[in-house]
Order: C-alpha cells, then sequence, then structure tokens
C-alpha cells in the first residue's frame, strides 16, 4: 500500500492547479498477464477502469476527447467509411466516460482514498494530440520521481508494459509505489 500522506500530496497538486489533462493511473494488480486497474481524474465523477496496456491507452484517449484538452490535432481513421460511421456511433451510444462537468468534481481527498488502495501508480500529464498519437510526460516512483517524456502512444505503451515486467521480476505481488 502507498503512504496516505504521500498520496494525499500527490493528489492534491493534482488539483491545486489547472491540471485538466493530468490523469493518475492506479495499477491494482495483473490478470492473464495484463494489468488492469483505474484511471483518476478530478474533472470526471468516478474512475475509469481498464484492463490492459491497450486499453489503457485507448481510454486516456477518449477521457481527453471528454473534457476537450489537449485537443487532437487530427480525426481518426478507419479502414472503411462504414467502420468509421460504426464506430461514432457505437461511442455515441456506449460511452463508458461519465458525464462531462465544467468544475472540479473530486478533491484531493477524495482521490487520494482511492489511490492508496493501488499497489502502484503512475501520474501521466498529457500535453498534445499530434499526429493521430498522444504526447507528454510520466512521472512516480517508477521514475524516480523524474518526469519521463513520451512522444507517442505507442512510446507510452512500452513503458507501462515494463511496469508488468517490473513486477514479473519482484514476485507475485506488486511493489507499492507512487
Amino acid at each position: 500500500m502507498i503512504k496516505n500522506e504521500e498520496m494525499q500530496n500527490v493528489c492534491h497538486g493534482m488539483i491545486a492547479t489547472d491540471r485538466v489533462s493530468t490523469m493518475l493511473v492506479c495499477f491494482h494488480g495483473k490478470k492473464e498477464g495484463d494489468l488492469y486497474g483505474e484511471i483518476l481524474n478530478s474533472y470526471i465523477d468516478r474512475p475509469v477502469w481498464f484492463s490492459g496496456v491497450g486499453d489503457l491507452i485507448l481510454k486516456l484517449d477518449e477521457i481527453c476527447d471528454w473534457i476537450g484538452t489537449p485537443h487532437p490535432s487530427t480525426e481518426p481513421r478507419f479502414l472503411t467509411k462504414k467502420m468509421s460511421e460504426e464506430y461514432a456511433y457505437r461511442n455515441k451510444r456506449t460511452n463508458t466516460i461519465p458525464v462531462k462537468a465544467k468544475i472540479q468534481l473530486q478533491d484531493s481527498k477524495t482521490l487520494s482514498s482511492r489511490a492508496i488502495l493501488a499497489k502502484e501508480t503512475l501520474i501521466i500529464k498529457i500535453e498534445h494530440r499530434q499526429n493521430a498519437s498522444m504526447q507528454g510526460r510520466v512521472i512516480g516512483k517508477l521514475t524516480s520521481k523524474e518526469y519521463v517524456g513520451f512522444r507517442s502512444a505507442l512510446e507510452l505503451m512500452r513503458m507501462i508494459k515494463e511496469v508488468a515486467v517490473r513486477t514479473e521480476r519482484c514476485g507475485n505481488g506488486m511493489k507499492s509505489s507512487v
């Protein structure tokens, strides 16, 4: 488990300034070799759960669409026009991202109360969404509390995949960190 006071400080920092596109990713474990957990943000009313690194990346992108920042420089492409239309229809009908609000919906205590249950956490700051991808920075105990930049969603996926590899080397459980 993560130290309560340390996590409260991290969560307070997330809401102290305009950090709309800053996500706290809480890893709760691994199932069938894939990491699972939740994404926390003070501008959404509940956690967004993910299962697997690919699902995490897609949900980060959906959250950015939902909160409206950073705005993508391109629209997603599909193999056919019909696939594009089906994707648009499906996302309107079955959107799993919570209802949007223009104000902060969660305070630092609410965020930290969920985050302290995580076995690993990373703060992901999405700064740009250019060239049909995302760019930003990651920070946490796994990065020695230093920001590490990523230039694409693929690069971010590789970084996060190393969390799973690292946990396998550490034994059957995930180590606690911020």
